[in-house]
Order: C-alpha cells, then sequence, then structure tokens
C-alpha cells in the first residue's frame, strides 16, 4: 500500500521523539497501532461482507436464469437443485443481515472506544500540562504589604545585591596626591 522504508520509519521516530518526547511517545505507538488494528479489521469485516453480497447476488442470478429457462421443462435433479439453490440463498441473506447488524454493533463499539481513548489521553496531557505549568508558577502573596514594610524590603533587597557588586577598586582608594607622585 505505502512504499515506506527503514531509513523513512527512523525518521518518523525520531521526529516523534523530538516531538513527543521519550515518555510520552510509547503511550503515543500504542495508541497509533490501537487505531491500525481497529481500521484493519474493519476494512476485513467490509471486504467479508461485500464478498458474501458477491456471491448472493451470482446466485440469485443463476436462479433468475433457471427461471427464465421454464423450470417446468427441468428434469427432477435440476428442478432439487434449484430448490437447494433458492434455500441456500435464503439462508445466505439472512446470515449476512445478522453479520451486517454484528458488524454494525461491533464498528459503533470500536468507535466509542476510540473516542474514550482519545478523551482519556487528552485530558491525561492536559492534566500534565497543568501540572508542569503549576510547578513553574512563582507563588502570590495573598495579602497586601504596608508602605513600610515594601521599604524594609527594597532596604534588603539593596544588601543583598551589595553582595553581588563589589564596590569599585577606583572609588575605593583615594586619588593620589602630589606627595605620592614626588
Amino acid at each position: 500500500m505505502f512504499d515506506i522504508g527503514f531509513s523513512e520509519l527512523v525518521l518518523v521516530f525520531i521526529v516523534g521523539l523530538v516531538v513527543l518526547g521519550p515518555q510520552r511517545l510509547p503511550v503515543a505507538i500504542r495508541t497509533v497501532m490501537g487505531w491500525v488494528r481497529t481500521i484493519r479489521g474493519l476494512a476485513a469485516n467490509v471486504q467479508n461482507e461485500l464478498a458474501q453480497e458477491l456471491k448472493l447476488q451470482e446466485l440469485q442470478e443463476s436462479i433468475k436464469k433457471a427461471e427464465a429457462l421454464n423450470l417446468s421443462q427441468l428434469s427432477p435433479e435440476l428442478s432439487k437443485t434449484v430448490a437447494e439453490l433458492k434455500e441456500s440463498a435464503q439462508k445466505m441473506q439472512a446470515d449476512l443481515a445478522d453479520a451486517k447488524g454484528e458488524i454494525q454493533a461491533l464498528t459503533d463499539d470500536q468507535v466509542t472506544e476510540i473516542q474514550r481513548n482519545i478523551e482519556q489521553e487528552s485530558q491525561a496531557l492536559q492534566a500534565e500540562a497543568t501540572l508542569q505549568t503549576e510547578e513553574h508558577k512563582l507563588p502570590l502573596a495573598d495579602t497586601r504589604l504596608s508602605p513600610a514594610e515594601i521599604a524594609e524590603q527594597a532596604e534588603a533587597d539593596e544588601e543583598n545585591l551589595s553582595a553581588y557588586y563589589p564596590p569599585d577598586d577606583d572609588l575605593a582608594q583615594s586619588p593620589p596626591t602630589k606627595q605620592d607622585n614626588a
């Protein structure tokens, strides 16, 4: 169906690893493989149903041809065979209707299961993203500070900054005098 080689698969895997990350990549692969299995199963069911429909249609056409040849002129063996063909065609039609109902129910169940899995995964991803954003948020103060408290914090911040920015050596020394030059 698709002409995908090993190098393309490796490229898709690397892109998936970069985009999803090593934690979410196995979950994504399992989800995609589940979808692929479901789609293959649905395709096989549709193929089987179409094959049965074609067989049924061929049987009905041969019955109509036999009826057109005037069944009264047929030998007893052929008329017995035609009756058996009619019975088998009716049985196949009933079986096909039952199978169609079962396939429809299975298909609906699988679609709802896929939708439920997608919703669960999206909720898990949203919860994970929420947790990650909450971890990176800075806590906000619940109470407002008075102007005096703000001034105290500013002074404390200035003291903390002085540890990071030591005074310049040029400013700390006194300017040279004439005696120092002589």
